[in-house]
């Protein structure tokens, strides 16, 4: 995406109907003033129990800053706030500044007291910028494509890296430099395949969102995914756990899950590699389990291997 549709949406669709907290995030962008900088507004980030969205985000700093607006003023939500801020901290990394909009309930603070702390904020996202490039490090505004072919380049998949994928195709094409036949399971090599799982999404009234009836999810810190198969009545015996296809005979598997991008659009990231532990049957259904080994996939080495293997 070119840099200037990628700011319009951020500060303009992304916080739609949001006044306050449009007016701040464009203010503080604004007034840092670096081109190389990237804002990410409304930025995702899981919890234990749920989700939040930071207001304003800088993925190169690590830092983040929240509107508080009027339901941030009781006491019960201010003990909230500090929670969701401790877990915002774990998910990401990431420290996080505040703005207060309202100093009562329906009273607005002053402009110039409002203005005050926009320009702390400013401050102190420029005083990172400067620890940022002290530290040998350059700032460069890095869309994803870019991302990706760095990647690609470098060899290897880590779970930091903040790119998205496109799909399957995308992905193998990256690592083999050519086009799988087939598009859902591929094979790498004897002892690693791609697999990229569709998420299923569990709704308020206990029904589940799936893609073509399998039932994917993965635990709270993403070290252990559960795989329910679509068709009950073909489901392996579960007595050895060495056979059927859900153990490949030991594969392990490079994941890439199906989830949401910053823009809220269907994306692949890297997940880890993970393998095969266990398999249950529970009222009648089977239920197959995934636990992460690594989170780093080194591909370097595969084109030579296969090379070898079809000689």
């Amino acid at each position: 995406m070119d840099k200037t549709e990628y700011l319009a949406t951020m500060f303009n669709r992304r916080t739609k109907n949001k006044n306050y907290e449009n007016f701040i995030v464009n203010a503080i962008y604004t007034l840092i003033s670096n081109k190389e900088l990237i804002p990410v507004t409304q930025q995702y980030v899981k919890r234990k129990k749920g989700y939040a969205l930071l207001d304003l985000y800088f993925p190169q700093l690590n830092y983040g800053i929240e509107v508080d607006e009027g339901q941030h003023l009781n006491l019960i939500n201010q003990a909230k706030d500090k929670d969701r801020e401790k877990e915002v901290r774990n998910a990401i990394n990431c420290e996080e500044g505040r703005i207060a909009i309202y100093s009562a309930p329906n009273k607005l603070r002053k402009y110039e007291d409002i203005y005050k702390d926009i320009l702390e904020q400013v401050k102190i996202v420029k005083s990172r910028i400067k620890e940022y490039e002290q530290a040998g490090k350059k700032l460069l505004w890095e869309d994803n494509d870019k991302l990706k072919k760095h990647i690609f380049e470098r060899g290897y998949f880590d779970i930091n890296d903040k790119v998205d994928y496109k799909g399957i195709t995308e992905i193998y094409e990256g690592i083999m430099h050519k086009t799988p036949a087939q598009k859902c399971y591929l094979e790498l090599n004897d002892h690693y395949w791609l697999w990229v799982p569709f998420l299923a999404i569990k709704l308020e009234d206990g029904s589940v969102i799936t893609k073509n009836g399998w039932e994917n999810s993965i635990n709270e810190d993403m070290t252990e995914i559960e795989e329910i198969p679509e068709d009950k009545n073909k489901q392996e015996d579960t007595r050895n756990l060495k056979s059927g296809p859900w153990n490949d005979n030991g594969i392990k598997r490079v994941v890439f899950m199906q989830m949401k991008d910053r823009f809220g659009k269907t994306c692949r990231k890297f997940l880890g590699v993970f393998e095969a532990t266990r398999v249950e049957n529970r009222k009648g259904r089977q239920y197959r389990y995934y636990k992460r080994t690594s989170t780093t996939f080194d591909f370097r080495n595969l084109q030579s291997a296969i090379h070898k293997k079809t000689k």
